[in-house]
């Protein structure tokens, strides 16, 4: 007979960290399968929620309005998350992100088990666990993240290649989408993200546009709301913008190519098994690249380092992602995972 295990996992924000952290969730629930009848929640911060919502392998997403609260200032909402945080009790608690909010969070539900990074993002967090896993921050996000979850339960690590292919851990609610789709090949460029040194120029993504117009396709370009984009030369692209996260989710599942820069929504299509090309820029490549066969990546600065004046993705030339981008959708790759700028 199986021992019962409850598990819960807070990470609670951003929308990429979510979805490489729910990627290790088919390897190591499957490992424990063995042993345990695992019970596996999640928290998460209200804002992303929708993004785990339908994932095939979480029991319970609690959503926290933890951003709103705590912009609020309003000490009701904050004494209701807390109220929120009792509901449950925990064999184990793990906290994927080492920050000092999830750390606390983590703290604040009824275990006897806390484990956390070593080096967390926010060394103070370290306090809060009763054990803590060694592994550089500098390690490759899955990796890092893969360690502290398999090792919290004794179990073998898996290795990098197998983490950046996944099994399917999300999913979507079938919704309309106020639109139609290309009838020939699907691509999206996500013209946004978190950072501007992370952000793709939007007169690039219309010169790529542009050039894929020469091969007879038509992008979608994607934004959270009505964008003005100019376009001297009528170049043909269809904007598509104010979408909610379960949508976005239902769009990047039928793409044939997402194009975009380390982003959580470009990231989707490799959580959703879609061809995709990462550009990046002032990140490092090395430790957020998803590489596989189909998910490639263009890095315009090898020794990126987070740096906020570092606007290198620039450099990144619309004739270098439109070559990789006709090999992908016509099957011309020859097996690489990486093209460097």
């Amino acid at each position: 007979m199986k021992t019962p295990l409850k598990v819960a996992i807070v990470r609670l924000s951003s929308l990429g960290d979510i979805i490489h952290s729910a990627s290790l969730l088919p390897l190591l629930l499957e490992s424990l399968k063995p042993t345990y009848a695992v019970t596996l929640h999640w928290y998460i911060d209200k804002i992303f929620s929708e993004i785990l919502e339908d994932s095939p392998l979480i029991d319970k997403l609690i959503a926290l309005p933890l951003k709103e609260a705590i912009a609020s200032r309003k000490f009701y909402a904050l004494t209701a998350i807390y109220h929120t945080l009792k509901q449950e009790s925990y064999d184990i608690v793990l906290d994927l992100q080492g920050l000092l909010k999830s750390a606390l969070i983590s703290k604040l539900l009824s275990t006897n088990k806390v484990i956390g990074f070593q080096t967390a993002k926010e060394s103070l967090a370290t306090f809060f666990y009763h054990q803590k896993i060694p592994i550089p921050y500098e390690e490759h996000i899955l990796l890092r993240n893969a360690t502290l979850a398999f090792s919290a339960f004794g179990l073998k690590i898996p290795t990098l290649e197998t983490l950046k292919n996944p099994q399917n851990f999300l999913g979507f609610q079938d919704s309309f989408l106020p639109f139609d789709l290309p009838k020939n090949k699907k691509i999206l460029c996500v013209l946004e993200t978190s950072k501007p040194n992370k952000t793709y120029p939007i007169k690039s993504f219309v010169e790529l546009a542009s050039l894929l117009n020469a091969k007879s396709y038509t992008p979608l370009f994607l934004s959270r709301e009505t964008l003005e984009i100019l376009n001297p030369k009528n170049t043909r692209f269809q904007s598509i913008h104010s979408l909610n996260l379960n949508q976005i989710k239902m769009l990047v599942a039928q793409m044939d190519l997402v194009i975009g820069g380390d982003t959580g929504i470009t990231h989707l299509a490799w959580a959703f098994h879609r061809p995709s090309i990462t550009l990046f820029g002032a990140t490092p490549a090395q430790r957020f690249n998803l590489s596989t066969r189909q998910n490639l990546y263009l890095s315009a600065n090898e020794q990126a380092n987070y740096k906020k004046d570092d606007f290198s993705i620039r450099e990144i030339s619309p004739s270098r992602i439109c070559t990789l981008a006709c090999a992908i959708l016509e099957g011309n790759l020859k097996h690489q995972t990486k093209e460097k700028q």
